[in-house]
């Protein structure tokens, strides 16, 4: 797979590990919690598995950002009972590319 097919995959693909990290801080049903963190491990090594194809710029990273940003607010719209700050998401988003991309 070429770069730019890998930079939309890893981001949506740390868009999905974002949105698994609010729905753990944010769920009010504690009975998903584990089911939550499993997700996140396995879109987690996919993420950092594709992250480690390539050395990523700072333009290539945020591209990747924007990509997740869109993954996150599309999957949310599944999740209208959970709230979160776009500054907190935007947090998780670049914590989440600074540890796939080491």
């Amino acid at each position: 797979m070429g770069k730019n097919n890998i930079i939309k995959s890893l981001g949506r693909c740390i868009g999905n590990v974002v949105m698994h990290k609010l729905l753990l801080e944010y769920t009010n049903k504690p009975e998903s919690k584990n089911f939550i963190k499993s997700e996140i491990k396995e879109y987690s090594a996919d993420a950092f598995e594709k992250a480690q194809e390539f050395n990523w710029n700072a333009e290539d990273k945020e591209e990747i950002k924007e990509i997740a940003i869109e993954r996150v607010k599309n999957l949310g719209e599944g999740y209208k009972d959970v709230a979160y700050t776009n500054e907190r998401m935007e947090k998780f988003i670049d914590e989440t590319i600074e540890e796939m991309m080491l």
